[in-house]
């Protein structure tokens, strides 16, 4: 077993790493790598040569892999089993894993539901329905901005809740909807607004409450539709909602015999049977990767890539597809490649923006948002983008799994880079090696003093010192300055 295999790096990352000559893992990959295989967010920094890029890219790699091996053999993630997860036959009201739309996500608890998807509705369905008799209640807060709809649904009925004649909804623009017919009601809501959905199966009667006020009648459930199951249903674009079932205390309590749906009895529940095929096995769209890696320069960006391609060699069946997603290139062909399907983009900025502004490159799927030298890309000015990108990603993973966030930075001590991992990490472990002795023994270092408008030797010593070549087309000489 390789010191690499003893952090759980898997044996055929770990040959492709041993035939690098990667005898032991760095400092920074010591401590990186487990963390990040672990769940965790984490910040960085080290020297050059110190192996950073390996401390991502190979954790990375390994849960994308694993993640697209289990899709292909229909396996589920824990979380996500009948009975021990968020779906299924589990003895508490949740959202249903097994019943939602592809870009609707759901934390493992089942309660927070999410969709990142800024031009698509996607819905989802509770575990649980009710029937016969009874007075039943629920709420749902919107925790996030966007266009939210929330109600009650029979399991005839699609996940674009109130398009059709089996479900019954209430828009945060003030609209109720059922059969594709959209009439005023109440009032818009929007966040930290706390909507109770009400259902009457002793009368026939849906109505919604915003913030504790009644806001009436909006419905007379069809003859056809009284002996129907009824489950708790949403549909979001770009949104996010919380719900309560009754597990825990109401904010706004119901009165006139409504009772919390957890409360509800026995005989009047039944469970979805839509149990079996969970939609974080289904396939996902092609141009909808599962991490994205921004780089502040296309030589950085094509290092990092050319690093993945080394350490996923013997990663043949499923294979893990990267893409180099950078300016100067041909945006067609890059196009083309995210159609026929990418796991793993490396990009920089200007080029990614263009591609996610239109559509070209979701959001949706992603799992690990990585910003290499963060110092630089902030202090190109790219500040606002990653704010932006960072809101568009899904902060729970469709499997129920919580975005990871990764950060390298050439000093954590930067007050930009500093703010903004407080703003938008989930508690991020620290690993700040700057300046310390942890650059490994196979990096050597090779200082040339020179004065170039006299001492022309560093253009013979170019020619057998072998370098990164990262300014191998700079137009060095004597009456040129490099970039450098």
């Amino acid at each position: 077993m390789t010191a690499f295999e003893e952090m759980a790096v898997m044996p055929e990352i770990a040959q492709a790493v041993e035939e690098m000559d990667w005898s032991l893992p760095t400092d920074v990959q010591a401590e990186a790598i487990p963390m990040i295989l672990g769940g965790g967010d984490v910040l960085m920094a080290a020297e050059t040569g110190s192996g950073k890029t390996g401390a991502f890219c190979l954790p990375i790699l390994q849960i994308v892999y694993e993640s697209i091996r289990d899709q292909m053999e229909g396996k589920g993630g824990k979380s996500t089993r009948p009975g021990k997860g968020q779906g299924g036959t589990s003895a508490k009201w949740k959202m249903n894993v097994f019943d939602r739309g592809d870009a609707m996500a759901i934390d493992p608890e089942g309660h927070l539901c999410q969709s990142r998807d800024p031009q698509n509705w996607h819905g989802t369905r509770s575990n649980k329905s009710v029937s016969g008799d009874g007075k039943y209640y629920y709420e749902a807060t919107v925790t996030d901005e966007g266009l939210c709809r929330v109600g009650w649904s029979t399991d005839k009925a699609s996940l674009d809740l109130g398009t059709d004649k089996a479900g019954f909804g209430y828009g945060g623009t003030g609209k109720k909807s059922f059969g594709k017919q959209f009439d005023s009601y109440g009032e818009s809501y929007g966040m930290n607004d706390t909507i109770g959905c009400f259902l009457d199966l002793q009368k026939g009667e849906i109505k919604w409450s915003k913030n504790g006020v009644d806001l009436g009648k909006a419905y007379d459930i069809p003859g056809h539709l009284r002996a129907e199951k009824f489950f708790a249903a949403l549909v979001l674009k770009n949104a996010e909602m919380d719900f309560n079932f009754g597990d825990t205390s109401f904010k706004y309590p119901p009165k006139g015999g409504f009772v919390g749906l957890s409360q509800a009895p026995k005989n009047c529940v039944q469970d979805s049977k839509i149990v079996g095929q969970s939609v974080a096995n289904a396939k996902p769209a092609p141009n909808a990767p599962q991490a994205i890696i921004i780089e502040p320069s296309r030589e950085l960006a094509e290092q990092t890539l050319n690093q993945l391609e080394k350490f996923k060699v013997h990663l043949a069946s499923p294979p893990v597809r990267s893409l180099l997603v950078i300016g100067g290139a041909n945006v067609k062909d890059q196009v083309d490649a995210l159609e026929r399907g990418v796991d793993v983009v490396v990009g920089t900025p200007g080029r990614l923006e263009d591609l996610i502004s239109t559509g070209k490159l979701l959001l949706h799927q992603i799992r690990f948002f990585v910003l290499d030298e963060a110092d630089g890309l902030l202090s190109q000015g790219y500040g606002d983008l990653i704010n932006r990108l960072h809101q568009q990603i899904p902060k729970v993973t469709n499997d129920g799994k919580r975005l990871q966030m990764i950060v390298c930075s050439a000093t954590l001590h930067s007050f930009d880079v500093k703010k903004m991992a407080e703003k938008l990490m989930y508690f991020p472990t620290w690993i700040d090696l700057k300046g310390q002795d942890s650059v490994p023994e196979t990096v050597h270092h090779c200082v040339c003093i020179v004065d170039p408008t006299k001492d022309t030797c560093w253009k013979t010593l170019r020619t057998h010192i072998e370098t990164d070549g990262v300014h191998q087309g700079d137009k060095t000489g004597p009456n040129n300055s490099s970039p450098g």
